[in-house]
C-alpha cells in the first residue's frame, strides 16, 4: 500500500464489527504500518469493550455520533485507517457525512465492507431495506452471525443483489474470522453506487472502469464506438444528490426513508 487508504465498515449493532475489524487489522494490514480503528462511543457500550487487537502499531479512537448534522469530526494520522459506523445509524446519513469527512481528509478510498447480520436479517424482513442502503455502497459483504440460517437463505440473500447486477464481493465471516484478510481489503471497487468515483468524463484520472468487471470476463476485439455527449449525464461521482438513497425530496426527508433500526433490534 503505497498511499494512505481509509476504509468505511457498515452494519448494525451487534453484527459482529469488533471481531472482523480485529482480523482486518491483525491479518490483513503489514507490520510496518501504522493502522488507526474509529469506533462509535455508543458501540463501545454496546460491544461491552472495544475490538481486541494485537497489531503492535494500532491506534484505537473513539468518536461521538450525533447524527447527519453534526457530521464527523476526527483527524486520522495512521496509514491505514478504519472507520467504523455507529451501529445504530442511518447508514445513508453516516455514509454521506463520511462523504464529505473523506473529501478533506486527505486519504484514499480503500473499501467500504458491510458486516451483515444474517441472524437478525432472516428473523426481521424489515432489516432487508436498511442492509439494501449499506450494501448499495459497499464493495464486499461479509455474511456474518450465520447459526440460525441455512445455506439455502444464504444463496437467497446473495442472489437478492445478483438479480440487480451488483458488483459486491459476498464472504463468510466463521467465528469472527475471515478466510483472506488481503483479500477484503484489496482497493478495488466493486460497489454499484458511484459516490467515490472521481467525475472525469475525458478519461484522464477517472475509476477504470476495467475494474468493475469480473475477472474471468474477457474484452473482444470490437473497436469502442466514442461514447455520446448524453452519456455524460450518467456519471454521478461525487454528488449525493445524484444518489438514489441519499437524494432528497426536501432538506430533512429523503427519496428513499429508512426504517429505524434501533427500533427493529429492540
Amino acid at each position: 500500500m503505497s498511499e494512505r487508504l481509509v476504509y468505511l465498515i457498515l452494519g448494525s449493532k451487534g453484527a459482529g464489527q469488533d471481531d472482523v475489524v480485529s482480523d482486518l487489522v491483525d491479518f490483513g494490514v503489514a507490520d510496518d504500518l501504522k493502522p488507526q480503528v474509529f469506533v462509535s462511543e455508543d458501540d463501545v457500550s454496546a460491544w461491552g469493550v472495544e475490538p481486541t487487537i494485537h497489531h503492535k502499531q494500532v491506534g484505537l479512537n473513539r468518536y461521538s455520533w450525533q447524527g447527519f448534522e453534526a457530521g464527523l469530526a476526527f483527524e486520522p494520522t495512521g496509514d491505514v485507517v478504519f472507520v467504523v459506523a455507529d451501529g445504530l445509524a442511518d447508514p445513508a446519513d453516516f455514509v454521506e457525512a463520511f462523504f464529505f469527512w473523506f473529501q478533506e481528509s486527505g486519504y484514499e478510498i480503500g473499501r467500504v465492507i458491510t458486516v451483515a447480520d444474517c441472524d437478525r436479517i432472516s428473523a426481521d424482513k424489515r432489516l432487508l431495506p436498511w442492509y439494501d442502503c449499506c450494501i448499495h455502497f459497499s464493495d464486499i459483504v461479509l455474511l456474518s452471525n450465520r447459526q440460525t440460517v441455512s445455506n439455502k437463505w444464504i444463496e437467497e440473500f446473495k442472489n437478492r443483489y445478483a438479480k440487480e447486477y451488483y458488483p459486491c464481493h459476498f464472504e463468510l465471516v466463521k467465528k469472527g474470522r475471515l478466510a483472506n484478510p488481503s483479500f477484503t481489503l484489496e482497493p478495488q471497487p466493486r460497489r454499484i453506487s458511484k459516490l467515490f468515483d472521481e467525475v472525469d468524463v475525458s478519461g484522464g484520472n477517472g475509476v477504470d472502469a476495467l475494474a468493475y468487471l469480473d475477472d474471468d470476463v474477457e474484452i473482444g476485439g470490437v473497436e469502442e464506438e466514442e461514447p455520446e455527449e448524453d452519456d455524460e449525464e450518467e456519471f454521478e461521482g461525487g454528488d449525493p444528490s445524484k444518489d438514489p438513497f441519499l437524494a432528497r425530496v426536501a432538506k430533512a426527508r429523503r427519496d428513499r426513508p429508512l426504517p429505524d433500526v434501533s427500533k427493529l433490534l429492540d
